[in-house]
């Protein structure tokens, strides 16, 4: 049951690696080394590219946080009571 269903994903990471690339499903599969280490070095740069992205963001809130707190408060008016 197990070798079925790693043969299933083999097919389907050929098919949607024939999609991606143009090349028919059967030379995916006879090159399936050499697709693996691309399809490994596209992967390793989305995530660089996603961790960049999440940096800049945090960085950006950082910096809107601290000017946020370095702003001065306002303070409301304070209420009197006045008796009549």
């Amino acid at each position: 049951m197990v070798a079925g269903l790693a043969a299933v994903a083999v097919l389907v990471y050929a098919q949607r690696r024939s999609a991606q690339t143009g090349r028919d499903v059967v030379t995916v599969l006879s090159n399936l080394p050499e697709e693996l280490k691309e399809s490994q070095v596209e992967w390793q740069g989305r995530l660089r590219n996603a961790v960049e992205i999440g940096r800049k963001a945090a960085a950006a809130r950082e910096a809107e946080i601290d000017r946020e707190l370095g702003e001065p408060q306002t303070q409301a008016a304070p209420v009197t009571d006045y008796i009549v």
